[in-house]
């Protein structure tokens, strides 16, 4: 069973994570908007790559003013499990997350896992992206304390906390 200060603990990242990712996702919108929908043109949109970088950037930002977080590191489409290749049951020719918040070179400080998709993907898609998570959230070696699926909703992004499998 887990004490009270490690619940606290978990409690309170996860409040600061949230906030910090809304504010990002708020700067996003306010400033990379047609990234994500255009109203000139109903279904142009950038490709989720771009969008997860844009919010990547002011996520970042977020983060280094914040004293739980500043001291972790934020990697996109990071592939790398120390000295080898990210792999997952479902993925064992290597995978990698779309964001990652954790610390370089370990994996006993790996905080929360992120995939995004677009408004436009379909829901095959969001279901993958959900398993993945999943999957990274129950390995025994890379222990993410949280997973996120982050999806860029046409006027504002949705997130959508995904738990541990029991």
């Amino acid at each position: 069973m887990q004490d009270m200060y490690e619940i606290d603990y978990v409690s309170k990242i996860k409040k600061e994570l949230t906030r910090c990712i809304k504010k990002a996702g708020d700067e996003l919108y306010l400033s990379d908007r047609n990234l994500i929908y255009d109203d000139s043109y109903e279904d142009v949109h950038a490709h989720e790559r771009s969008i997860c970088f844009r919010f990547g950037v002011y996520l970042n930002n977020q983060m280094n003013l914040n004293k739980a977080l500043k001291k972790y590191d934020l990697d996109v489409e990071y592939n790398r499990d120390i000295d080898t290749m990210k792999r997952l049951d479902g993925w064992p020719n290597g995978c990698y997350p779309d964001l990652i918040i954790h610390k370089r070179g370990t994996n006993a400080a790996n905080l929360l896992v992120m995939e995004c998709k677009g408004w436009w993907s379909g829901e095959r898609d969001i279901l993958n992206d959900k398993r993945k998570i999943r999957e990274f959230l129950n390995s025994e070696r890379y222990q993410y304390l949280f997973g996120l699926l982050i999806v860029f909703e046409r006027e504002e992004i949705r997130l959508d906390w995904i738990g541990r499998e029991t």
